[in-house]
C-alpha cells in the first residue's frame, strides 16, 4: 500500500517547522558569535568591515552558498518585508506561504483530483512563487524611486555643509525637504540619532537595511571623513555626480535591452496562451499531461527547460553598473 499524499504533505510540515525550530537556534548562536567577534575589532573598522561583509554576502550566488543554507535567511527575508511594506515577521510570512502551498496541493490532489506532481507544482507556484515575485516588484519599484532622488539629497547635504551646518542638521534637513522613499529614510536616522545613536551606527544600520549600493558608498563616504578628516562637501558633491551617472546609464541600458526583454516576455508567455487556447478548442487533446503521469513528467520537463530559457534571457539583459 502506498503513502497518500495527505502523508506526504504532512511529513514535508513536521520537518519544514522542525527546520525553522533548528535554524532559529542556529541563527542566535550564529549572532552571539558575531557580537564576540565585533566586541574584539577597533570601533574605527567597525561599519566598514559590516558593510563588506554584508556585500559578499549579497553577491554569494554561488552553489555552495545555497547548499549551506537550505532554510530561509529569516533576518535578510524580515528586510525584504520591512522594503517591501509588509507587516509580519520573516517567520510568520513563511509560515502562511506554507499553509497557502499546502492548501492548494491539497485541493488540486483531492478536489479536482489531479496527480500529486501537479498537484506541488501548484501549490508552490501560487504559494511561494508568485508572493515573492509580487515581493521583489514592490522592492524594485520602491529602489527606483530612491535612486532618482537621492542625488538631489546628497545635493542638499552638500549645501548644507557650505553653509555652515553640521552633518547631522543636514541630515535632518534633508528628512524634512525631500519626499519619500528618501525623506522616510533620513527621518528614520534623525530619530535613531535623537536616541542617542552615533552618525556611524544610524548610517550603518540603514545601510545594512537597504542593502544599496549607492547607499553603501554614501555611507562609507561619510563614515571615512570622520575618521581620516578630509572636505565632505566636496565628496558628496563627487559622489552625487556618480550616482546620477550611474541612473542615467542604467536608463540608457534599459532602453538598449528592451527589445531582448519583449522577445523574453513574449517566447515566455506564448506556449501558456497556446496551452489555454488548445485547452479550451479541444479540451481533449491536453487530457493525458494531466491525467497520465508520463505526461505529467513531459510537462515538468518542458517547464523547467522554458523556465531556463527565459532565465538565462533574463541574466543577458541585466547588467551590473
Amino acid at each position: 500500500m502506498g503513502i497518500s499524499p495527505l502523508s506526504i504533505i504532512g511529513i514535508i510540515t513536521v520537518v519544514i517547522i522542525i527546520g525553522f525550530v533548528v535554524s532559529s537556534d542556529g541563527e542566535r548562536k550564529k549572532t552571539l558569535k558575531r557580537i564576540e567577534r565585533l566586541k574584539k575589532r577597533k570601533p574605527s573598522a567597525t561599519a566598514t568591515s559590516d558593510l563588506n561583509l554584508r556585500r559578499k554576502q549579497s553577491q554569494s550566488k554561488g552553489i555552495t552558498y545555497w547548499l549551506a543554507k537550505p532554510l530561509p535567511d529569516f533576518k535578510r527575508l524580515g528586510g525584504r518585508l520591512h522594503r517591501a511594506g509588509v507587516t509580519m515577521t520573516p517567520k510568520q510570512y513563511v509560515l502562511r506561504r506554507l499553509m497557502v502551498a499546502c492548501a492548494v496541493t491539497f485541493f488540486v490532489s483531492f478536489i479536482l483530483k489531479k496527480s500529486m506532481a501537479l498537484s506541488v507544482l501548484a501549490g508552490l507556484l501560487i504559494g511561494v512563487w508568485i508572493p515573492l515575485k509580487l515581493i521583489k516588484r514592490k522592492i524594485n519599484k520602491q529602489s527606483k524611486a530612491f535612486l532618482r532622488v537621492f542625488p538631489d539629497a546628497i545635493d542638499l547635504i552638500v549645501r548644507g555643509l557650505r553653509s555652515g551646518l553640521p552633518v547631522s542638521e543636514s541630515l535632518v534637513m534633508v528628512s524634512t525637504e525631500v519626499p519619500d522613499p528618501v525623506g522616510s529614510m533620513f527621518k528614520n536616522i534623525s530619530y535613531k540619532m535623537k536616541l542617542g545613536v552615533t552618525l556611524e551606527k544610524a548610517l550603518q544600520e540603514t545601510a545594512l537595511e537597504l542593502d544599496m549600493t549607492e547607499f553603501n558608498f554614501f555611507t562609507t563616504c561619510i563614515v571615512l571623513q570622520r575618521e581620516t578628516g578630509g572636505n565632505l562637501s566636496e565628496i558628496l558633491n563627487n559622489l552625487s555626480e556618480v550616482l546620477r551617472g550611474r541612473f542615467v546609464m542604467r536608463l540608457k541600458i534599459k532602453a538598449m535591452s528592451s527589445e531582448a526583454r519583449a522577445s523574453s516576455y513574449i517566447i515566455g508567455a506564448l506556449p501558456f496562451v497556446v496551452v489555454l487556447a488548445v485547452s479550451v478548442i479541444t479540451p481533449d487533446y491536453m487530457l493525458p499531461l494531466i491525467d497520465d503521469p508520463r505526461g505529467n513528467v513531459c510537462a515538468m520537463v518542458a517547464i523547467g527547460m522554458m523556465v531556463s530559457g527565459m532565465w538565462v534571457m533574463n541574466r543577458m539583459t541585466n547588467f551590473e553598473i
